[in-house]
């Protein structure tokens, strides 16, 4: 490795993929300015049911959000987590 190899750019990570990774990006979706983004960001995540179950802290945000129907979706898809994780029991 040469003194100018230092300066070259260089390449990213590929980004995850799989489960994990459309999670990840659905979390962010959740702080999204536009509540439509967000609301279907809920509805996606609760779908995920069990598997989502690391959202809860981002969706627990949710629920006094500015926007009625995010606060609905939120809870909704916290119960339908919640429910799924209940039954695996």
């Amino acid at each position: 490795m040469g003194f100018f190899d230092l300066f070259k750019k260089q390449e990213a990570p590929p980004p995850p993929s799989g489960p994990d990774a459309e999670l990840s990006a659905l979390v962010a979706k959740l702080k999204d300015p536009d509540p439509k983004v967000r609301l279907d960001a809920c509805q996606r995540i609760g779908a995920m049911k069990s598997r989502a179950a690391s959202a809860r802290p981002a969706l627990e945000e949710l629920i006094v959000d500015p926007d009625g129907d995010v606060c609905l979706a939120a809870a909704e898809a916290m119960s339908l987590i919640l429910r799924a994780i209940d039954t695996k029991r």
